[in-house]
């Protein structure tokens, strides 16, 4: 179902938001048994700390269930070797997101999945847009936080902000469809995901655990469902196809 079809950016107008998913499996099941590249695919191997038993990697779970995956990553880390191969068993080759055209025409993959990179590039629109020329009718899933979460209209009650040192924008529902609009993208869903409470789990002291999952259970879980739009974060999902002309506008590599 294409949720954003009807848009027209009034401030009171009803927004078609479906109930939020969980973003690994949602991710799972659509790479199952298809060629996979996997976008920012390294940055969760960089984690110095010790993390809770809870936590996943979202390469290696699509590792898991993928027919062949392939993984692109900027980090310094790669720079040297020009590759790593991971404890699953799939390799991670070095490339930015604005010169991966050798890797996907070498590659052709079924699906490209940028889990939770976009915030962090500062020409999202250019480099999605040179995706949809060179592999257009490919399908593209994006994952995001976003801006209008519980988490952050909770923080923002006592003055403060969930933001990483990194992101360079916070989208949200509408400023996701303007995104999918200028690129021309076919077919688009835009999809809320849970809060993972792992992220707080790892970093708080063990008797307090048991008080995190309840209140995510008892609180944050329900508020999501019956309020989606305040759901952690949002996926992307549509096939890549030719941008339109705002897309080529100066001044529009970011919404």
């Amino acid at each position: 179902m294409n949720n954003r079809r009807h848009l027209v950016y009034r401030p009171f107008e009803s927004l078609s938001v479906p109930r939020p998913v969980d973003r690994i499996t949602y991710l799972r099941n659509q790479c199952r048994h298809l060629r996979v590249l996997d976008v920012g695919a390294f940055d969760e191997t960089e984690v110095t700390k010790q993390q809770h038993s809870s936590w996943r990697w979202l390469h290696a779970e699509l590792a898991s269930v993928s027919k062949e995956l392939l993984g692109v990553d900027s980090s310094p880390h790669l720079r040297s070797n020009g590759r790593i191969t991971t404890s699953c068993g799939t390799t991670i080759v070095y490339g930015s997101v604005e010169n991966m055209d050798d890797i996907v025409l070498s590659f052709r993959p079924d699906i490209i999945v940028a889990g939770e990179l976009i915030e962090h590039t500062p020409n999202t629109l250019e480099w999605i847009s040179r995706l949809g020329r060179i592999a257009p009718g490919v399908r593209f899933v994006a994952t995001t936080p976003n801006a209008t979460s519980l988490l952050n209209l909770g923080l923002s009650l006592i003055g403060r902000e969930n933001c990483h040192q990194d992101h360079l924008q916070i989208y949200s529902f509408k400023t996701l469809t303007t995104l999918s609009r200028r690129l021309g993208m076919q077919g688009v869903r835009i999809i809320p995901y849970y809060y993972n409470p792992h992220l707080f789990l790892g970093r708080t002291p063990r008797f307090f655990l048991p008080f995190v999952s309840l209140v995510n259970l008892a609180f944050l879980v329900p508020v999501q469902f019956l309020c989606p739009l305040t759901a952690f974060g949002l996926i992307l999902d549509g096939i890549l196809g030719k941008p339109s002309a705002d897309a080529r506008k100066p001044g529009a590599g970011t919404p």
